[in-house]
């Protein structure tokens, strides 16, 4: 565990270091797309196992950034808001979660399923700054229950659908790239096989993220 938590936090401290360090944020994922961000003069990362909740010295900002923003650009962290995520129908509910630039430009981030997101579960602690968010969100990924779901529409008035990285999924890769796809199956129960803990790692060794 100590060794997947630690190989985690080193992808995360990784995954964006290419990006200009500032702090933005996007309103959408169509602005996202369009590299259409927003200048923050400051602003503050709690992180949780479950979650991480972004503040500012401003109210108003506050309520756009909790419950109207798409994603935040935390120096080399980028971070999607789960207000208006769905899954197979399911609200994943509010706070953001790290994510991870996929392929051509998609988004990949950590989750638990909907159905299995509990506020009451505890946290890892308060942890300001994008380091301690990047732990809590590797120390998630290490974590039994949790998967790793792509970006896959945005709908007028903001919801957004996204897809699971499960065996389905991947599939596709099975006659195009074999190798990657053979690394995956190569853990035999399905269960560990499309967790975060399995499939994260293997992303970010064959450069399907970023």
């Amino acid at each position: 565990m100590v060794k997947k938590v630690f190989l985690l936090i080193m992808l995360c401290s990784l995954s964006f270091s290419g990006l200009t360090a500032q702090i933005r944020y996007c309103m959408s994922y169509a602005d996202y797309q369009e590299d259409n961000w927003t200048e923050l003069d400051t602003l503050k990362l709690k992180g949780r196992t479950q979650d991480h909740w972004i503040k500012t010295d401003n109210d108003s900002l506050n309520k756009v950034l909790k419950e109207e923003a798409f994603a935040v650009l935390y120096h080399d962290t980028l971070l999607v808001n789960k207000a208006h995520m769905y899954y197979q129908g399911e609200r994943f509910g509010k706070g953001y979660a790290p994510a991870y630039i996929y392929g051509n430009g998609q988004i990949c981030f950590v989750s638990r399923l909907p159905r299995e997101i509990d506020g009451s579960r505890p946290s890892t602690g308060a942890m300001f700054g994008a380091f301690g968010g990047l732990i809590a969100g590797a120390y998630a990924a290490s974590s039994e229950g949790y998967y790793c779901f792509l970006v896959k529409r945005e709908y007028e008035g903001g919801r957004k659908e996204v897809r699971i990285i499960d065996d389905k999924y991947m599939q596709r890769y099975e006659k195009n790239s074999p190798e990657f796809y053979a690394d995956y199956m190569s853990v035999k129960k399905q269960k560990k096989r499309e967790a975060a803990s399995h499939v994260l790692p293997l992303l970010k060794h064959w450069r399907l993220i970023r």
